[in-house]
């Protein structure tokens, strides 16, 4: 029986990693008959009682402790299909699109903590008769960490503004849609890379535990990996590409506009053709030996 006039199933296997466990609701991709489909599986079923989910056991994680992850065993577990079967990926996409906003704004906002931990640091720690805010090379490294935390953080909020607009606006749909993904790739593969250099800065006082530079190194790298790692964020961009080239149209659009300069892109239509053809996944599945 469904709910809410959605066709119900029961759901049997198993999940390697699952974050935030404890949850009420879970969005899950399933292999349906129609192939791969979203399911959406209370821990509560309707009559009150426990739907049949099981944790495992936890993860002993390298960083972001204070989440708890897990892997989880569905048996016979009742969940409620969402769209239609086969098209598990276009439904959950919306979800996916905002929990990778979420990285992108989470590793901002852990640089910027950086940035501000050095910039303090160096504002008082005094080295060779000056303090390390006047020695020039410190002032170099300090601007570009201060430069990346806050490109990361414009970024961020300028596809934040195109998630509020993707309903009214086509241009801005397919900056959230293309940009989301290009940005959720590019910021996170810089967070460790800024937070290394960071906890450097404060030299042995960076590497105690108690500075809390050390759980910054650590959390960094799990944003990376959440949501898509780089290998399939590439993918998804171009197969967003190949399925909307107005997609690409409009971002390198909105790059040129950054740049000072309003120009009418046009793609080759050679090249066009072969990132489509590469885009297809049964292409990609015969010629795995090529990547």
């Amino acid at each position: 029986m469904g709910y809410h006039g959605e066709p119900a199933y029961l759901l049997t296997g198993h999940k390697w990693f699952c974050s935030a466990p404890m949850c009420d609701l879970f969005l899950v991709l399933a292999q349906a008959p129609g192939g791969l489909t979203c399911f959406l599986l209370p821990r509560i079923l309707p009559d009150g009682s426990r739907n049949h989910f099981f944790l495992q056991r936890l993860k002993d994680k390298l960083g972001n402790r204070s989440n708890a992850s897990s892997e989880v065993e569905f048996v016979d577990a009742w969940a409620v299909r969402l769209g239609e079967e086969g098209h598990g990926v276009r439904t959950i996409i919306e979800m996916v699109n905002c929990t990778r906003q979420d990285c992108i704004l989470g590793t901002a906002a852990m640089m910027r903590q950086a940035v501000a931990q050095v910039t303090h640091h160096a504002a008082y720690r005094e080295a060779f008769g000056r303090r390390l805010l006047e020695q020039p090379l410190m002032r170099n490294v300090l601007a570009d960490l201060a430069i990346e935390a806050d490109a990361a953080t414009i970024l961020a909020f300028r596809l934040a503004r195109a998630s509020d607009q993707s309903r009214t606006n086509m241009h801005e749909r397919f900056i959230q849609r293309i940009g989301t993904a290009i940005a959720k790739y590019w910021v996170t593969k810089r967070g460790p890379q800024l937070a290394a250099e960071a906890l450097e800065c404060l030299g042995g006082n960076g590497y105690v535990e108690e500075s809390g530079m050390p759980r910054i190194y650590r959390e960094m790298p799990v944003n990376s990996v959440w949501e898509g790692s780089g290998n399939v964020i590439c993918l998804d961009v171009l197969r967003s590409m190949a399925k909307e080239p107005q997609a690409l149209d409009a971002f390198l659009a909105e790059i040129a506009q950054g740049r000072g300069l309003i120009v009418v892109w046009i793609w080759p239509a050679p090249v066009f053709k072969r990132i489509s053809r590469i885009c297809r996944l049964e292409n990609v599945k015969g010629r795995r030996g090529a990547w």
